[in-house]
C-alpha cells in the first residue's frame, strides 16, 4: 500500500501538490482548493500534536474493523465525515493565497515524514508511524483526485 513514507509514494505526492493551481477544477464536494490546502495541512498538524484534538466519531472506528476499512484498498468515501478539527464548516481557517498554502502543506508533510512518533487520531485513536504514513497518502490522494490531480 502507498504510504509517505516510501520516497516514490511521497515523491509523487509532492508532484501532484506543486501541479495545483487556481485552475485546477474541483470534481466534487463543497471545499474549495484553498480550503482543501488547509484541510490536509490541518491533519499534519494533528498527527503532530501542535492541533490538539480529542477523541470523537463512532467507537467503531477505533476497532480494528474501522482501522482494516480506512488501511484497506477501499477508497475514500466522497463525504465522508471529518474531525471537527479538520471540518472547514465547523473551526475558523486564515486562508491565504494557493502558493503560500501549497509551501505550508509541503513544510508540514516533510515534518510529518521525519517524525518518529505522531499523535492519536481523534477517529482512529493510536496509529503506529506507518499506519499514520498510509492514512496520511490515502487522504491527500483522495483530495488531490477531488482537484483533478492525478
Amino acid at each position: 500500500m502507498k504510504n509517505i513514507q516510501n520516497d516514490s509514494d511521497y515523491s509523487e505526492i509532492r508532484k501532484r501538490i506543486l501541479a495545483l493551481s487556481s485552475s485546477s477544477p474541483k470534481k466534487w464536494g463543497k471545499m474549495n482548493l484553498q480550503q482543501m490546502l488547509v484541510h490536509c495541512t490541518t491533519q499534519l498538524k494533528m498527527s503532530l500534536g501542535e492541533l490538539p484534538s480529542k477523541a470523537q466519531g463512532p467507537a467503531y472506528m477505533r476497532t480494528r474493523l474501522g482501522k482494516w476499512l480506512i488501511f484497506s484498498t477501499i477508497p475514500w468515501p466522497k463525504g465522508a465525515a471529518t474531525p471537527d478539527e479538520m471540518n472547514m464548516g465547523k473551526s475558523e481557517f486564515l486562508l491565504t493565497e494557493i502558493e503560500k498554502q501549497k509551501t505550508e502543506l509541503l513544510h508540514y508533510l516533510e515534518k510529518v515524514k521525519t517524525q518518529v512518533k505522531l499523535f492519536p487520531h481523534p477517529f482512529f485513536g493510536e496509529l503506529s508511524r506507518k499506519e499514520w504514513s498510509r492514512m496520511i497518502y490515502k487522504h491527500l490522494d483522495h483530495h488531490l483526485r477531488q482537484f483533478g490531480s492525478l
